[in-house]
């Protein structure tokens, strides 16, 4: 997801996860542009709470690191569940999954 919290992608995509995971599937999240404030803690827009409360071995949060570098924000500022990579972990990801969802502008 590439959108900031202010854009409803946010809580479609939790609303999505929690079908999902309620249906046994693997979640993998990848924000990355302004859709790594989503997980800013004290963003009061963000899904950061909603996405620690859903976070487990079949669902996972990864940021990019040079979208979040760009906006300075730190790893202390974010979920600390959420990994943080490239943008080729994104690319690695893309290619092991069985349905691919993004979600910009």
């Amino acid at each position: 997801m590439s959108t900031s919290p202010e854009h409803q992608n946010g809580q479609t995509v939790v609303a999505l996860t929690k079908a999902f995971l309620s249906a046994q599937h693997e979640v993998r999240l990848f924000l990355m542009d302004d859709g790594i404030y989503h997980i800013v803690k004290n963003n009061s827009l963000g899904a950061a709470q909603q996405l620690a409360s859903l976070s487990s071995e079949k669902m996972t949060v990864s940021i990019c690191t040079q979208s979040a570098e760009q906006r300075g924000i730190s790893e202390e500022a974010c979920l600390e569940t959420a990994a943080w990579f490239s943008q080729h972990e994104l690319a690695k990801i893309v290619a092991e999954t069985d349905r691919f969802l993004s979600f910009g502008n």
